[in-house]
């Protein structure tokens, strides 16, 4: 039965800037435990990357420019074609933070640089978009942040569950980059910043949800809004 389990669930499986994509694993935080075993103590420090560290010392920073297109891509096992990323059943958003590097992790404060929940019109949670896309996501790494060491994190929640305490499943992951490029000046309104462990509370109406009557209809991504932020039509 673990091993069914686990076999439901998912990891970063590597990242790409543009065209160019990387060996798996690379430049990825190590997680600790069964690798691809979810967070559910939001409250312990493998909320922040799904392992105890603030920066593992032993991966490499992968350089980036600010304005880059980059991507992430999420997958069990392998990248093969019957690889789905994470079981069909394991539907719910995903987010996107940054933080800056501090020699105290308790310290590092993030912000949310993207985020997609679920479709009204296509039915489709971004669980399912990434499915749909072999497990990629696109983003663009923000051009009016600081130049400097940073933590990507990225995370999906699993809603199946979640309409009980602690029932949602994290599953974060962390990439080391080294950011360069930057305006080196925060937009107005700046980004909101959160701690990990601390951003997210039980009774969060993104964390605890009735799923299963719900549906997606009602929906409220949990944590702080993304910079930068859309400007309006």
């Amino acid at each position: 039965m673990a091993g069914q389990l686990a076999h439901a669930h998912t990891q970063l499986y590597n990242v790409a800037i543009g065209s160019t994509a990387y060996k798996r694993g690379e430049y990825i935080q190590p997680v600790i435990g069964p690798y691809l075993n979810p967070v559910a103590n939001f409250t312990k420090n493998e909320i922040r990357c799904r392992n105890d560290n603030g920066v593992s010392p032993k991966t490499p920073y992968l350089s980036v420019k600010a304005g880059s297109e980059f991507s992430v891509v999420w997958h069990r096992s392998s990248d093969s074609p019957t690889d789905n990323m994470v079981a069909p059943s394991h539907r719910g958003p995903c987010m996107i933070y940054l933080g800056k590097v501090e020699e105290n992790p308790d310290d590092i404060k993030w912000f949310k640089i993207y985020e997609l929940g679920f479709n009204k019109d296509t039915k489709k949670w971004c669980s399912d978009v990434a499915r749909d896309n072999h497990g990629r996501v696109d983003i663009i790494i923000p051009k009016d942040i600081m130049d400097g060491k940073y933590l990507l994190r990225t995370e999906l929640l699993a809603l199946h569950r979640a309409n009980h305490a602690w029932g949602a499943q994290f599953y974060p992951n962390c990439v080391q980059l080294d950011i360069t490029g930057s305006s080196n000046k925060f937009l107005d309104p700046p980004p909101e910043f959160v701690s990990f462990p601390g951003a997210y509370k039980q009774d969060d109406p993104g964390i605890f949800y009735k799923y299963w009557q719900d549906k997606g209809q009602n929906y409220v991504i949990p944590g702080p809004k993304v910079y930068p932020p859309t400007k309006p039509n």
